[in-house]
């Protein structure tokens, strides 16, 4: 039985693949979409996120804009990289995939209350969506199966020495003591 997924993500480039492969997959069922400000500010995540599944012709997935930055500091975004709209290069088409009127966070808070099973989330941004629903609705914690993050590395960063990008957009400052 394939398992049901949520995709969390600030489309780039790396993002779409994610999105493909999931909804491609036999093994998952990509039950909805949500982006968050990362790579490229919101308005261009959730385009590209739309854009993504239309090209691929995934109709009946519903996507969500969730958090256009970081809970406590400005969003630091990856243009350099992706391009001004997070797909630098190719012209890109016109999603025919609807926006969903609910925030992220409400789109994943229903989707975890109406499943049968737990719920996987799979979190290729920078994971503040997730704060946030565990933050205003941690009674939802135990209907998600796991949440899979691409955020760390095993030896370096590639936004710093140390730091993974998604890690580094949203990290809770510390403080010492």
């Amino acid at each position: 039985m394939p398992i049901p997924v949520i995709i969390d993500c600030d489309p780039g480039h790396d993002d779409v693949f994610a999105l493909w492969l999931a909804a491609g997959h036999p093994s998952l069922d990509l039950v909805a979409v949500t982006t968050v400000g990362g790579n490229v500010p919101l308005e261009h995540t959730t385009r590209n996120a739309r854009i993504a599944l239309s090209v691929a012709g995934v109709t009946d997935v519903p996507v969500a804009a969730g958090a256009a930055g970081p809970l406590v500091r400005p969003l630091q975004t990856a243009e350099w990289i992706h391009g001004e709209n997070g797909l630098g290069g190719p012209v890109l088409p016109e999603p025919t995939v609807p926006l969903d009127p609910r925030t992220a966070t409400e789109l994943i808070a229903d989707v975890l209350e109406a499943s049968a099973e737990p719920v996987a989330i799979v979190a290729t941004g920078p994971i503040t969506n997730i704060a946030i629903l565990l933050r205003d609705r941690p009674e939802l914690a135990g209907r998600i199966r796991e949440i899979v993050w691409m955020g760390g590395s095993t030896e370096r960063g590639n936004a710093t020495p140390y730091a993974e990008f998604n890690a580094l957009v949203d990290p809770r400052p510390s403080t010492s003591s």
